[in-house]
């Protein structure tokens, strides 16, 4: 998740991660006899993160559940409750509540009770300058106060698509406080509505099933249902999407604030108007959209010789290197953000520069 990613991997709050080593009713009985729920919605909702992956997911559900039917015991007893109310099934609720009244199995208050769980009324959203990836934060409280806060990247440059994720047992402030704690300047913490924050995660976990590009991380894959089960407790009617779909105006007026500017001043010439129009368009792909913001990775794949952010029959391409370096100045100023991100990015634009004009000059622009 570029560098947001880097710095979750180093503060993020630590979590029970789970083997495919495990021997699976020794991990639900000490799900049974933990404190707190972590322990064993992890297991359980690890269960479910293999029965989605299979190809028939809802057979092999029903095959667990089955198998967890057949065998009475406490484990498997508290298993079939944690399945049906991750699942958000009435039906079988109801049937395993039945089950377990019938083998006298005494379970902990707060998986009896894990269905009246509440939504946080709180949702974060941390994320850089740059907006080349975000984090939502979202929590809810298990029955007993018991806190569960999942945290989940979504990558704004491929579409909005969700690329990590997981689950801890701690308050949402704590977990906040963490990921933030390192002090970076360029960081940027706001609180989102629960139901954007939903709509949100929602949307950007159907990109991530769409085959956007780009695999989840295997921790996301084991967290999943877990994480989709909390999101099913926010409230609805959220907007679904922080990415900008500039129209021809927007880039327009843009483009005329750059011109107006002393930055700007050498490429009023209408003939250098397609130019200006082209580097825009594809800078309205950076971040969340936001052709002003400038990474060293949005420049690198500007001038990535393969061609993939611009057209190649644009006049005047081989001055996209100098065109590039007066919008940085001009944009950053325009945005606020600090001059060693400016001088960061004017760098990647001189390390690329000379292949970038030669690749043009190969194609026969002058």
């Amino acid at each position: 998740m570029a560098k947001s990613s880097k710095r979750a991997k180093s503060r993020r709050p630590q979590r029970r991660r789970t083997t495919p080593e495990f021997d699976l009713l020794e991990a639900l009985r000490a799900g049974v006899d933990s404190p707190t729920p972590g322990p064993l919605l992890g297991v359980v909702g690890l269960l479910l993160s293999v029965a989605g992956r299979a190809d028939d997911p809802a057979a092999t559900l029903d095959d667990l559940v089955r198998g967890f039917s057949a065998a009475d015991r406490v484990e498997t007893s508290a298993a079939l409750l944690a399945i049906a109310t991750l699942t958000v099934d009435p039906a079988l609720r109801r049937r395993v509540r039945r089950e377990i009244a019938e083998r006298g199995h005494v379970l902990p208050r707060w998986l009896v009770e894990l269905h009246r769980t509440e939504p946080v009324d709180r949702a974060v959203e941390v994320s850089t300058v740059f907006r080349d990836a975000d984090e939502l934060v979202v929590g809810v409280t298990v029955p007993g106060g018991h806190p569960l806060t999942a945290v989940v990247g979504v990558d704004n440059e491929l579409g909005a698509v969700a690329i990590d994720g997981y689950v801890v047992e701690s308050p949402l402030d704590s977990v906040v406080d963490i990921l933030t704690e390192d002090g970076d300047a360029d960081l940027r913490v706001r609180d989102v509505s629960a139901a954007d924050a939903r709509a949100r995660l929602t949307a950007a976990l159907t990109e991530l099933d769409r085959g956007s590009g780009r695999t989840g991380s295997e921790q996301l894959t084991e967290s999943r249902p877990l994480v989709e089960w909390m999101l099913s407790l926010l409230p609805e009617g959220g907007a679904d999407s922080e990415l900008r779909d500039l129209s021809d105006d927007e880039l327009g007026a843009i483009a005329d604030g750059f011109l107006a500017s002393p930055s700007g001043s050498s490429w009023t010439d209408e003939n250098l108007r397609p130019l200006l129009d082209e580097v825009l368009g594809a800078g309205s792909a950076n971040g969340i959209g936001d052709p002003l913001v400038w990474s060293r990775g949005n420049v690198r794949l500007l001038l990535d010789a393969g061609w993939r952010a611009l057209d190649t029959s644009t006049p005047h391409l081989v001055r996209v290197p100098e065109l590039l370096r007066d919008l940085i100045r001009y944009g950053h100023a325009e945005r606020g953000l600090r001059d060693q991100l400016t001088t960061d990015a004017l760098a990647e634009v001189d390390a690329h520069a000379d292949a970038f004009s030669a690749a043009v000059r190969a194609l026969g622009q002058a």
